[in-house]
């Protein structure tokens, strides 16, 4: 079991930020920018205060060794994110399609200077002996490569929640 911890910087106020993530049309949007071209929303709720939404998307992965035998050159991930408006705090669980491997993590929106930190507590569990551990480390890998690309589209739609 592997834990992390990673943070987004986001110019604009926890409220905003909260706009943005509690808007379906906002992953959908992401998705589209960064080149994701097969997913499907899955399952959206948002009742003022809490939100949620499930999406079913393929993963490109350029995994080495043993990880490239499990993986191949595409996954299929079922993600879902959880919010509280209130509290501005979250839950993300993600589930690689037909892997061994567990994945969530609890977040919080703090304000910091005029700007949002949006922090990520990670626990990644891959549940394969010997060649779990280096599952593990590439996964974390991949997401902090994928991180900033992410978060530079992100940034792009925060004036439509201004």
């Amino acid at each position: 079991m592997l834990k992390h911890t990673s943070t987004a910087r986001y110019p604009a106020s926890a409220s905003v930020l909260m706009r943005m993530f509690t808007d379906r049309a906002f992953h959908t949007r992401k998705l589209e920018a960064l080149g994701t071209t097969r997913f499907e929303v899955l399952d959206h709720a948002f009742d003022g205060r809490n939100f949620r939404i499930k999406i079913d998307r393929r993963v490109p992965v350029a995994a080495p060794g043993g990880a490239k035998k499990l993986m191949g050159g595409e996954t299929r991930v079922i993600n879902e994110e959880l919010w509280d408006v209130t509290t501005m705090t979250g839950r993300v669980l993600v589930e690689p399609v037909g892997m061994p491997v567990e994945m969530s993590c609890d977040t919080t929106i703090a304000e910091d200077g005029g700007d949002s930190v949006v922090t990520f507590h990670w626990t990644i569990n891959a549940k394969i002996p010997v060649v779990g551990g280096t599952l593990e480390k590439f996964i974390v890998g991949d997401m902090e490569k994928r991180a900033d690309e992410e978060i530079r589209v992100a940034v792009g739609f925060l004036k439509d929640y201004a």
